[in-house]
């Protein structure tokens, strides 16, 4: 999706979301392209710097994305590529710091100097303010924690590492435990694999449909589910010491009793120093990283 990011954080023109069929940076660009278009519409292109928000490791130097581990991409220029079609100066920032700041600014976690935003949607990502500073890290990746690991030796993830948070709570890991379970247990998995019209098109989506209609399996993966996510969560609210985290994605928004279920593992689990963190969810929603990529375009790009 793409829009035009007003001063305030409102957005002033919107072109809808748009899905791109992940068949490569050329593929992808042509769609971010059409969609930037469509918002910006009759405004004069050359006077608005342009924010892309990529969920990927970014050199916020250069724009370019060093590895996006669900989309397959390394070392592509995606700024300079952009900025060659639209005419305009790019900045390309990680999705999850862009919500992060948006959220921070505008949305659940206004007025607070310490927080974690988790955005849990075909992966897992996040980002933290600590005493009031977006931490960035030594090469900007800072809060990757789809990618701390919490079983060794556990479950391939789509980095180089093994028994990932990602690759149990993610969209993708919950579509692929799903799957493997109807396989192990193809007669209490006929009806998810009914409702999806074939196990090969189960997704994170059909299993939260699934359970909620009661199905034995799909409860299961869900149970499951929140226990690999209420470990995650712990730790994270361990090792960054939030006063809030906000939980943001395609996963909460379909799953919000998430929620809850954290915020009894942080009460329960954390260090007594922790254990006070509130738990939020999200206020601006699938527009959280288009608003954030649209303040750092502002702030970085924009004319003095």
């Amino acid at each position: 999706m793409s829009g035009v990011v007003a001063a305030d954080g409102s957005i002033l023109h919107h072109s809808g979301r748009h899905l791109h069929a992940n068949d490569g940076p050329g593929g992808v660009i042509r769609t971010v392209v059409s969609a930037a278009r469509t918002s910006l519409g009759g405004i004069a292109r050359s006077s608005l710097p342009v924010g892309i928000a990529v969920a990927a490791q970014v050199d916020p130097r250069t724009g370019t994305v060093v590895h996006a581990p669900n989309l397959g991409w390394r070392d592509v220029p995606l700024a300079r590529r952009l900025s060659e079609e639209l005419g305009a100066p790019v900045a390309v920032v990680n999705d999850a710091r862009a919500a992060t700041i948006a959220e921070w600014k505008y949305g659940a976690g206004v007025g607070a100097t310490d927080l974690f935003l988790l955005i849990l949607g075909t992966g897992v990502g996040g980002s933290a303010v600590m005493g009031g500073q977006l931490l960035e890290g030594a090469t900007h990746a800072a809060g990757e924690v789809g990618h701390m690991p919490i079983i060794a030796g556990g479950r391939r993830c789509h980095c180089p590492n093994w028994g990932c948070l990602e690759a149990y709570v993610g969209g993708w890991a919950i579509a692929e435990r799903a799957r493997e379970a109807v396989r192990a247990d193809p007669e209490n998995g006929a009806a998810l694999v009914a409702r999806a019209d074939g196990a090969p098109q189960i997704t994170a989506r059909t299993v939260f449909e699934a359970y909620r209609a009661g199905d034995l399996l799909a409860g299961r993966i869900v149970r499951e589910t929140e226990r690999f996510l209420a470990d995650g969560v712990v730790g994270i609210v361990n090792a960054f010491n939030p006063s809030v985290l906000v939980m943001a994605g395609g996963l909460v928004a379909g799953m919000p009793e998430f929620l809850p279920i954290v915020e009894s593992a942080i009460r329960a689990r954390c260090q007594p120093s922790a254990a006070g963190a509130r738990v939020v969810a999200a206020r601006l929603g699938e527009d959280a990283a288009l608003v954030g990529a649209g303040i750092v375009a502002r702030d970085y790009l924009a004319p003095p």
